[in-house]
């Protein structure tokens, strides 16, 4: 069976090491965790906003793509709340990790 894709929806003053937990969870979970934060930043620019715009913009598109999006951390930012937002409008299934725990722990 395929593997849904699942967009990691983290703030961006996460550390590396932590969202690198938060993935490695949604993978073990099943899922292929996909967290463009850190898929573009090897290549922009954080601080041009011509860069930054760029990013947001891969990742909507990303985000389309996938079948879920996974709210990692404790704070909610305002780029969290867009993504959040956005997969509301288009439908797409929003959860915590904690939650997609619980989901896979009833399957």
């Amino acid at each position: 069976m395929e593997q849904a894709l699942a967009y990691v929806c983290c703030s961006a003053e996460e550390g590396k090491t932590k969202v690198q937990r938060y993935c490695r969870k949604i993978y073990e979970l099943g899922y292929v965790p996909i967290c463009s934060q850190y898929s573009f930043s090897p290549f922009l620019d954080d601080g041009d906003a011509e860069d930054m715009q760029a990013m947001r913009r891969m990742s909507h598109q990303i985000l389309r793509r996938c079948r879920m999006v996974v709210v990692c951390g404790k704070e909610t930012t305002g780029t969290m709340n867009t993504e959040i937002s956005m997969a509301d409008r288009l439908h797409i299934i929003c959860t915590t990790l904690d939650g997609l725990s619980k989901i896979k722990e009833n399957e």
